[in-house]
């Protein structure tokens, strides 16, 4: 390797670092410079999406399952399905079951060691859009009225690694 191409990477590598001190320091002065030249901070147009995969089937221990990955945001969702008796309330109907799950990395306010507060909240709220949608019947998923129906646990995990 030559000094010049030595050179090179080492002003590379140090213009990276003064880059990212002035994102850290002044982030607000770095976002409006990025939008005052209509560019984002990973190079993207605005108006420009992040690349974009889906993978059905990547849980095969599942009934059901989709990798989606936008850009460098993976999410994985599967669903299964168990056989169970309907609560006496609802003996034509069956159940849906919603688990959000986030790792530390997706948030400041997630903290190792234990559920993101978020969770459950977010949790709840797909299960509200799931159940208000129209989307789901709970009335299909019964087998035998007052005697068997499904029960559809959705879970979704925000920010998967992928090796």
């Amino acid at each position: 390797m030559s000094a010049e191409t030595d050179e090179t990477a080492a002003g590379g590598l140090a213009g990276e670092m003064e880059v990212e001190a002035y994102r850290r320091l002044f982030p607000l002065a770095f976002l409006e410079r990025h939008l005052r030249e209509s560019v984002r901070p990973d190079a993207r147009r605005l108006a420009e999406a992040r690349p974009t995969t889906v993978a059905l089937g990547a849980v095969s221990s599942a009934h059901g399952s989709a990798l989606v990955r936008l850009g460098d945001t993976a999410m994985l969702a599967s669903i299964k399905l168990e056989v169970m008796s309907p609560p006496a309330e609802t003996p034509d109907q069956g159940s849906v079951a919603v688990e959000f799950h986030m790792p530390p990395i997706c948030s400041p306010l997630v903290r190792p060691g234990r559920p993101a507060e978020a969770a459950p909240v977010i949790s709840k709220a797909l299960e509200d859009v799931l159940m208000s949608s129209g989307m789901l019947n709970l009335k299909e998923l019964c087998l035998i009225s007052g005697k068997a129906s499904w029960v559809a646990y959705l879970v979704i995990d925000f920010d998967v690694v992928i090796a």
